[in-house]
């Protein structure tokens, strides 16, 4: 093709386009060393930039919305808290606020206990001819804390006692509740430790089924509710179990100091999680030796010659304990391997009444650890003495839990803690001791036995027998329990 002038300038024609030169030619461009090694490392990039924003800047289903996320990202750039708040595992100093003002009494937890939550009439059986002629060969017990069944039947047969005046009835018929006089533990611990006999003692054939019987063959009040709206305690750590016959008083509703949540516990210690009351136990020391706190204690709980300077104080078994014994779960075995070293710790299998008495004076916590059921009678020797309880058993029940806040003066611990018992113990605040130790002392001493037992049973019963903000003026006829009837009478 021949040149042509333009502008100037000869230009060659161009020729006529070649597709197939063209593709030979991106093809060796494409496939050389060079282009490859380009493609690669984009490629490369492309994927590594992908990965980063799936990785750190999605959105996350568990993420709040970005401002917040914003606010808590910025505790990435404060400094570290000082050792001392070590507790708080954030970087954020903890904001204090003013207190909320208090609320009305009525819609607060726990209640006022100074006030009825109903008043209810109980009638106490009289005891049968064919026991009246047992308790002439068996005498009370002097020698066994399993006195409670004695001590709450004594309170509602005392006309000068708080319970007798505020809910015992002479009149059967006005009755809503219905207490059998059963003294079961008098009798067996009279066999076993006095005659020094074994079994039962034919403890049903001469105790239990003529009790029953009179109650339920004589008396027509049973039959009304098959038993539902009777009384009985059981004071020992079996409840019922003792006796073969125990099926005739089942319905009844038992009064007892073994509360216990375990699958295990209605098989081996007849708990009954709903059915059963858990009451405070008699202690040796306070029922028996009749132990005067105030011999050792000021009106507010402290010590009237030392201060509170032992930090642990226990009492019992402990020394033949092993770690995996089914006696305490193995717990008290830590008692002798580890904490009895300690200078502030006093540990021991028991003392005479007179020294124990002066240590509990001194003390600041006390062990309750399970035995061979989870409560243990010393819990209530503390709590006398003003001494905070370190409850470790798991799954028990203390009494009157829907009416005593046992949080306010009590520590527990788990087992599965239980080896760093010395550690929690001292890294609680004194403040927060001192307010444990004033609830004890203020709170804790109401539940004991000797104190407001009956008047928290009747709370239970209330609820039981929905009752709640009614008294009763007869079987039938209930009104509502108006502000002059709510108060205790003392």
């Amino acid at each position: 093709m021949p040149d042509y002038y333009y502008k100037g300038q000869f230009r060659q024609t161009p020729k006529a386009f070649d597709l197939r030169a063209m593709t030979q030619s991106l093809k060796r461009g494409l496939l050389s060393r060079t282009s490859l090694t380009y493609m690669i490392g984009g490629a490369l990039f492309i994927w590594f930039y992908i990965l980063v924003r799936i990785t750190f800047f999605a959105v996350s289903p568990y993420d709040l919305d970005p401002e917040q996320e914003k606010r808590l990202g910025e505790a990435k750039n404060l400094p570290p808290l000082p050792i001392t708040t070590n507790k708080n595992p954030t970087r954020y100093h903890p904001i204090l606020l003013e207190p909320l003002p208090p609320i009305k009494s009525r819609l607060g937890w726990p209640p006022n206990l100074d006030k009825m939550l109903c008043r209810p009439k109980i009638y106490v059986y009289p005891d049968p001819p064919a026991i009246e002629a047992v308790y002439k060969t068996v005498p009370p017990a002097t020698t066994t804390p399993y006195i409670s069944e004695r001590i709450l039947l004594a309170q509602l047969r005392d006309p000068t006692s708080s319970a007798y005046k505020n809910y015992v009835t002479s009149n059967p018929e006005e009755a809503d509740f219905f207490f059998i006089p059963f003294l079961g533990a008098r009798y067996l611990n009279h066999c076993w430790f006095i005659l020094q006999k074994k079994g039962d003692c034919q403890v049903d054939e001469q105790y239990v089924l003529p009790m029953m019987h009179h109650i339920q063959q004589t008396l027509p009040y049973w039959n009304r509710t098959q038993g539902r709206d009777h009384l009985i305690v059981h004071s020992m750590d079996r409840t019922s179990h003792y006796y073969q016959s125990r099926q005739i008083m089942e319905n009844a509703t038992y009064l007892t100091s073994n509360g216990d949540k375990r699958p295990i516990a209605s098989q081996v210690i007849g708990s009954r999680r709903y059915q059963n009351i858990i009451i405070p136990s008699a202690t040796a020391l306070l029922d028996l030796v009749k132990a005067d706190p105030m011999k050792y204690l000021t009106s507010e709980g402290h010590p009237r010659q030392k201060r509170r300077d032992i930090f642990v104080l226990f009492g019992g078994r402990y020394s033949d304990v092993k770690p995996d014994d089914v006696y305490s779960a193995g717990i008290r075995s830590l008692l002798l391997n580890g904490f009895d070293q300690q200078p502030d710790y006093v540990i021991g299998p028991g003392w005479e009444s007179d020294k124990y008495m002066k240590l509990l004076s001194r003390a600041r916590y006390g062990l309750t650890p399970m035995g061979h059921t989870l409560d243990t009678t010393r819990i209530w020797e503390y709590i006398a003495f003003g001494v905070v309880p370190v409850i470790i058993a798991d799954g028990v029940v203390e009494p009157f839990e829907e009416d005593v806040d046992w949080r306010r003066f009590t520590v527990r611990i788990q087992r599965k803690d239980a080896h760093r018992m010395d550690e929690i113990l001292r890294s609680i605040p004194e403040e927060e001791y001192q307010e444990k130790r004033k609830a004890v002392w203020k709170h804790g001493r109401r539940v004991l036995l000797t104190r407001d037992a009956w008047h928290l049973i009747v709370r239970d019963l209330c609820r039981r027998g929905r009752l709640e903000g009614k008294r009763t003026i007869d079987r039938k006829t209930h009104v509502d329990l108006t502000a002059p009837f709510m108060s205790i009478l003392s």
